[in-house]
């Protein structure tokens, strides 16, 4: 049998797909409170969600039947009475497969559900042929699960793509950097595997990944994430909850105006932040600066490296004095700054996060950024670098994919 049809048995035989977007039954809730809260009594429980102790009872005597959750242990009375046992999440109950959609390649991994990376692959794709790259994405999915065959079994797909996605109907609307559009990613992938598939930006995914387990995981309510790499985007989180705007394009910060001039241009494909501090338009602005300073390390690196060079590397010839990098850095400076406080003013969160798929020296930049914004806004900003870096999209997608697991509905 090959990896594709032992794929399909697995998924057919022992997962339950029952699709939970918006899930209001009681054991989705409450697996998800003793997730979130490492471990509680069934009278916590019952005061957190404002249920009777005889209900919260029924549903956690079903969840721990189905070995969703667990005893373990029991909290400490100051009173006289019987100790509370407490209730732990069974993490391995099922596990997530995210996969994180780039320009020339993926990154994926299996992960538990409380966001610990059991196994994760790298593996390049086909650039600007859309049925070339589809087809090597289906054919990674069998492979990376047949590596993990001692693992839980992967009761959900996440995907996240590099573009603005309709995530109610898991269609990618446009991602220039692999060339898709208005791809019915969920259902290619359902009907090609028969699980339960959930496609999102991926720059939401790293947003509810650093919220969940990273620098937000202490801010209970508004969170910014500004990612920086091939492309710039954001990720906006209010109220608790992920905010994917009325035509699923929150965050596309790579649009923002700057100046009036900018007006009269075409914002093109990409945008034009992004076409000045994303990848390619840093090392093309990288390009025109070493022209002025042929003597320069800058200038030295782009005749050695060429097309291959990286922006992190010209970033850090200027930590270093390099007088030309100097310049490029100056500019990346100065239009994160803007991003970070245009949206600062607009959203007033409790932090914002700036990170990436990419190596960049976050703690550098933020000090530059925080002296370039000086005493210009009404109240500081609190800037935080990322700490999950590219496993930020991962744990966002096994936090994501939690309203899709099977779970018991009555």
């Amino acid at each position: 049998m090959d990896s594709l049809s032992l794929l399909r048995l697995v998924s057919q035989s022992d997962i339950m797909v029952r699709s939970l977007r918006n899930p209001q039954n009681l054991y989705y809730e409450i697996s998800r409170e003793v997730r979130d809260q490492d471990s509680l009594s069934r009278a916590t429980i019952a005061s957190n969600l404002n249920q009777s102790p005889s209900t919260v009872g029924r549903v956690v005597d079903r969840l721990i039947s189905e070995k969703v959750v667990f005893e373990t242990g029991e909290k400490k009375r100051d009173s006289v009475g019987r100790p509370s046992k407490l209730l732990k999440f069974n993490s391995r109950f099922y596990s997530v497969l995210t996969v994180g959609l780039r320009s020339t390649e993926v990154y994926a991994a299996i992960t538990d559900l409380v966001g610990n990376i059991l196994t994760s692959l790298v593996k390049s794709l086909t650039p600007g042929d859309t049925a070339t790259s589809i087809q090597e994405l289906i054919e990674l999915i069998p492979n990376l699960l047949q590596v993990a065959v001692d693992l839980p079994h992967v009761a959900v797909l996440v995907i996240g793509a590099p573009s603005i996605v309709n995530a109610e109907e898991g269609v990618i609307e446009w991602t220039p950097s692999l060339e898709w559009k208005n791809i019915p990613l969920k259902t290619i992938l359902e009907e090609e595997f028969h699980i339960a598939v959930l496609v999102e930006n991926d720059v939401n995914l790293a947003a509810l990944g650093e919220f969940w387990k990273g620098a937000g995981r202490k801010i209970k309510k508004n969170m910014l994430f500004v990612s920086v790499g091939t492309g710039i985007g954001a990720g906006i989180i209010l109220n608790g909850e992920l905010y994917s705007g009325a035509t699923h394009a929150a965050g596309e910060v790579a649009y923002y105006i700057t100046d009036v001039n900018v007006l009269r241009e075409n914002a093109g494909e990409i945008g034009n932040l992004e076409s000045r501090v994303g990848r390619d338009g840093i090392v093309r602005q990288a390009q025109l600066v070493a022209q002025h300073y042929p003597t320069s390390h800058l200038a030295e690196l782009l005749s050695r490296d060429g097309q291959s060079v990286k922006p992190q590397g010209i970033l850090a010839l200027a930590e270093e004095g390099d007088v030309a990098a100097m310049v490029v850095y100056k500019e990346v400076v100065n239009i994160l700054t803007i991003v970070i406080c245009n949206s600062a003013v607009l959203l007033d969160p409790d932090m914002i996060v700036l990170g990436g798929p990419s190596e960049w020296n976050w703690l550098s930049l933020i000090k530059a950024i925080k002296a370039c914004i000086s005493t210009n806004l009404l109240r500081p900003i609190n800037i935080v670098p990322s700490e999950l870096g590219n496993n930020a999209l991962i744990l966002g997608g096994s936090y994501t994919a939690f309203s899709l697991l099977p779970f018991p509905t009555r």
